[in-house]
């Protein structure tokens, strides 16, 4: 029998496998975790179990433990396509020799063999997590043929907790892939028998919760749905059963299957509904039939309520060596999770940068974390940079964390704050805000339930934030200090010279960062003494102030670490450290320093290793505060400013390029037809497979790209049009989403860059871009201002495409001003210029906005012609334009009194600009429906359409939540039902006010007068 096949033994149920994450003192020898990410520990202790690609050769051995898998199986496995090395076997020969000198660490160098071309890991199946995941489920089928439902599903309940997440997560190569989905259907397949033996049995309190959570992750497993319909019958509630199973019969309709057992499951509740009705939730019950095996394809079901999605778990990793700091601890454990609280527990740790705050703060929160079963989230509010984190972005963040849509995350910071209250109302969790700025920035964030808890961290003394409780954390006590450097540089290194470490983290300031930093030196090279360490640390001259707190430890231990540093290394982090963002991905960094992605990813974990980099994420690169100010320094000293704009221009070129990719993917934008400053670039950038990629790449990129436009303003050398270029795509992709002000005033900004250096394209276009941006968040005659600064700057020929696309936004400002004659004036100069230029999807738009404003004018046959025409130029290509011309066209016919065929436009033009992702115009196509219904004497429709589109149109914009709001009161008044009319049109009114929009008030004030 070979070691990969489980075993049952006496003590198999109980006790074959802990995780040691925590490990328990029983946990003697090897275990190793595959089913999330990988970790190995020996004796409860962690293992380092290397990069990714060494993970990876020792998952694959993991996988089959005690089998011999040749050198060539393993390079097939663990190398990626099209990326295997010139010589792989020398490869795998170092991933083998480091595991084994990390396991003889622990006396365990014996567990990796080498058997002639290949290797063997001798570990019992029991000693890695999937092999008790066989096991478990194996003794659960035996369970269950046995007639023993209780303990099969007990069984499977045992299996499914060893899931950690993804299984083998991060991990490269076909090996790690198709592991991962094995992995992940044996687990589907595993936890539909549980919910469906929880349904069996009907005793478990958390079952519908369960299977709730089930369909959300798994839509098309159709046996969680009927699964789910059935558990809600049974627990007497019928109503929300046949909810559910039509819910599940639209959704499998839509995407062109069937839903057979869903169909039968009904039938067969139909069928004994009167003797089966029961009355609790653990009547007899009938084993729901298997469901036929659907391949997954991308789709998403409506997401469930907050109360069915599972909880955030957003705490990042503790350190596994934390040392010391016990009052701390204790003080914080019983502040934030008091026994009764009567309010909400806020508590701030506040300290000098390097101290160990946010490494205090991760691993109470990492000790608290049962006392918050509703989640724990993290959020570093990037309180030492010069844009820290807006409270508005970081609600937005928030809301998303805690399962709210992005599209239903209101744009009014305001109304972000109460839906953020009201999502974590009764519910108990913890929140993590790292890096505070100061007591305004915190207050947005901070929940109104008792149930909840708030741990800060910052430089600053929060004294301002109400009935919050403060700790000042200080330098660690002398004793505290050498233990951690004992557990960073070794235990038995230390007890060899102990003066010698005494004098290391006295020189160090006792600060956590700094011993950290030379326990990692001591580590990287063990023949190192320690007298030799604190002797170079013993001259004070090399230590620099730092905050006040007397003379800093941790420059001079940085520069020490830093002269250690090969060329190519010590380039690396002064570069990485330059730009203003948190974090850095790992293609950015790859522009930034000239090299090819597998290059730099090697070169920077090499810095990750030696704690100067950190990584939060695959791919992702960061560093400490302290870290980013030392290798900023170290720049400015070593180069030349030449070398910094070549790498800022390599940065702001692969940026560029990868943004009109995107823009390209989500909007399927013509480029030929938007080279509005004849900016090119030199490099191909990222590319996307489609609408949502492009769309979470350009919204999670905004921070770079934010950072870029700013260095370009700061460096005259950087070219002003390349940067309005990438501001004109953030501004395609981010005005729909709380991003509209920020990216007007950075458009602001390099408006007055371009003019101070005068380069009249850029300064073009970047208040073009603030016009429009300006124009989305309802401020018309700022928008206005800026345009008309923005055409005298494009009367070059070459900038005819800028000045028709200046010229088409002045018209369409000019209608929400209710300028008809003068958008028609400008509207037709853009026709014209877009004619000229070719640019057919443009000219179609601008005909579409034209015939708008003809029709409001009473040109109703000439609007139509023209709105027509635009219809048919857009209609030549599958973007964005040929949904806008349609709804054009719709709103066209709707003014003429053409009502059927304008139904039809308006409902084509929402469809299309829901795939696309335009939530602002696909509610505006959404408010249009309604008001078609309406003007056709179809109120209740009116009605039902105004209802739907609300929440939607709250977020989008105050101005098309006015309009919503508006006909909706005018038809509830069609209707007869005053009160509600009346309210809809109050708000309505309130909100036109305070936009400004005086005109539009105006009309709500006649409509409410004349329901009196």
């Amino acid at each position: 029998m070979s070691r990969r096949e489980p075993t049952e033994c006496a003590d198999a149920p109980d006790g074959v496998w802990a995780h040691p994450g925590a490990p328990a003192g029983g946990a003697a020898g090897p275990r190793f975790a595959l089913l999330g990410p990988p970790a190995g520990w020996y004796d409860g202790q962690p293992l380092d179990l290397g990069r990714r690609q060494q993970r990876a050769f020792l998952a694959m051995l993991l996988a089959r433990p005690g089998r011999v898998l040749t050198a060539a199986a393993l390079a097939d496995g663990v190398f990626e396509e099209g990326a295997l090395p010139n010589r792989p076997a020398a490869v795998l020969a170092t991933h083998a020799y480091r595991l084994r000198k990390e396991l003889r660490g622990h006396a365990a160098g014996h567990l990796l063999v080498t058997v002639d071309d290949g290797y063997r890991f001798d570990v019992p199946a029991r000693a890695v997590d999937l092999g008790v995941f066989d096991l478990l489920v194996g003794q659960a089928d035996r369970a269950l043929a046995a007639g023993r439902p209780p303990q099969a599903r007990d069984l499977l309940a045992r299996a499914l907790a060893l899931h950690r997440g993804e299984p083998l997560a991060g991990l490269p190569g076909r090996h790690a892939a198709e592991m991962r989905e094995h992995l992940t259907l044996r687990r589907i397949a595993a936890l539909e028998t549980k919910l469906g033996l929880d349904v069996e049995l009907g005793d478990s309190p958390s079952c519908l919760v369960d299977l709730g959570r089930a369909v959300f992750a798994h839509p098309f497993q159709e046996r969680f749905r009927a699964l789910l319909v059935l558990g809600l019958h049974r627990a007497g509630r019928p109503d929300e059963a046949r909810a559910v199973h039509a819910e599940a019969r639209r959704f499998y309709h839509d995407q062109g299957l069937d839903c057979a057992e869903l169909d039968a499951v009904l039938d067969r509740i139909r069928r004994t509904a009167p003797a089966s009705a029961p009355a609790g939730p653990s009547g007899p019950a009938h084993r729901p039939s298997a469901v036929p095996a659907q391949s997954p394809t991308p789709a998403q079901s409506p997401p469930p309520p907050p109360s069915l999605l599972p909880a955030p778990r957003h705490l990042p990793f503790g350190i596994a060596d934390f040392t010391g700091r016990q009052s701390a601890v204790a003080r914080l454990t019983a502040l934030l999770a008091p026994p009764d609280p009567t309010a909400v527990a806020v508590v701030a740790v506040n300290g000098l940068g390097g101290v160990g705050k946010s490494t205090l703060a991760l691993h109470v929160a990492h000790a608290l974390r049962d006392r918050f079963p509703d989640g724990q989230l993290r959020l570093d509010l990037r309180g030492t940079l010069s844009d820290p984190l807006d409270p508005a972005e970081a609600l937005a963040d928030l809301l998303t964390a805690l399962g709210v849509p992005d599209r239903a995350v209101p744009t009014d910071p305001a109304e972000r704050a109460a839906l953020y209250r009201t999502t974590l109302a009764g519910r108990r969790v913890l929140l993590l805000l790292d890096n505070a700025a100061d007591a305004a920035q915190v207050l947005p964030l901070l929940p109104g339930t008792r149930n909840c808890a708030v741990l800060l961290t910052s430089r600053h003394w929060l004294g301002p934030l109400p009935g919050a409780h403060h700790l000042h954390l200080d330098a660690m006590p002398p004793s505290e200090a050498v233990d951690l450097l004992a557990a960073v540089a070794g235990r038995a290194r230390i007890a060899a010279e102990p003066r010698a470490a005494t004098a290391i983290v006295a020189a160090c300031g006792l600060l956590p960062l700094a011993v950290r930093v030379a326990g990692s030196r001591l580590a990287a090279d063990p023949g190192q003494p320690l007298a030799a360490l604190a002797a170079s640390l013993a001259d004070e001259g090399t230590r620099l102030a730092e905050l006040a707190f007397d003379h800093s430890a941790v420059e001079p231990v940085l520069a020490l670490s830093y002269a250690r540093l090969g060329a190519a290394q010590a380039r690396a982090l002064r570069l990485v450290a330059l730009p203003d963002t948190p974090e850095l991905p790992l293609a950015a960094a790859g522009a930034l320093l000239d090299r090819a992605p597998e290059e730099t990813r090697e070169l920077l974990e090499t810095l990750v290793d030696l704690n100067l980099l950190q990584s939060p994420a695959a791919d992702r690169y960061g560093l400490h505060d302290l870290v980013r100010a030392f290798a900023r320094g170290r720049s400015e000293r070593q180069d030349a400013p030449e070398a910094l704009t070549a790498a800022f221009a390599r940065l702001l070129d692969f940026c560029l390029a990868s943004a009109r990719n995107g823009e390209g993917s989500a909007r399927h934008v013509d480029r030929a037809g938007k080279q509005l400053t004849g900016a090119t670039t030199t490099v191909p950038g990222l590319t996307f497979r489609g609408v949502d990629e492009a769309n979470v790449w350009m919204l999670a990129q905004s921070a770079l790209h934010h950072a870029v436009i700013h260095r370009v303003c700061r460096d005259p050398d950087l070219p002003a049009a390349r940067a309005a270029d990438l501001l004109d795509t953030m501004g395609s992709s981010l005005f729909g989403r709380g991003y509209a002000g920020s990216v007007a005033e950075l458009a602001g900004r390099l408006a007055d860059t371009a003019r101070g250096r005068g380069e009249h394209a850029a300064e073009a276009l970047a208040r073009s871009v603030r016009a429009s941006m300006l124009w989305h968040t309802g401020r018309f005659p700022e928008a206005r201002a800026e345009l008309e600064r923005a055409l005298p700057l494009c009367r070059a020929r070459e900038l005819r495409p800028l000045r028709a696309r200046a010229l088409h936004l002045l018209g369409s400002t000019a209608r929400l001003e209710r300028r008809y004659e003068d958008a028609i004036v400008a509207l037709r100069r853009a026709v014209a210029l877009f004619h000229e230029l070719g640019d057919e999807g443009a000219e179609g738009l601008a005909l579409g906005e034209l015939a708008v404003n003809q029709a409001q004018t009473g040109r109703f046959s000439q609007a139509r012609a023209t709105a027509t025409r635009g219809a048919e130029l857009t209609g030549r290509h599958s973007c964005c334009a040929e949904a806008l011309s349609h709804f054009y066209l719709a709103r066209v016919l709707h003014l003429g009194g053409d009502l059927g065929p304008a139904l039809v436009e308006a409902e084509h033009a929402r469809g299309r600009m829901r795939r696309f992702g335009q939530t602002d115009y696909h509610v505006a196509a959404s408010v249009l429906i309604a008001r078609v219904h309406l003007a056709a004497g179809r109120a209740g429709a009116a009605v039902r359409a105004a209802q739907e589109t609300l929440p939607l149109a709250r977020q989008a914009s105050g101005t098309l939540e006015g309009h919503a709001l508006g006909i909706l009161g005018e038809a509830f008044a069609a209707l007869r039902r005053t009160d509600r009319a009346r309210s809809c049109l109050s708000e309505a009114l309130g909100r036109f006010r305070q936009l400004g929009h005086l005109r539009d008030a105006a009309d709500i004030e006649r409509t409410l007068h004349g329901l009196a």
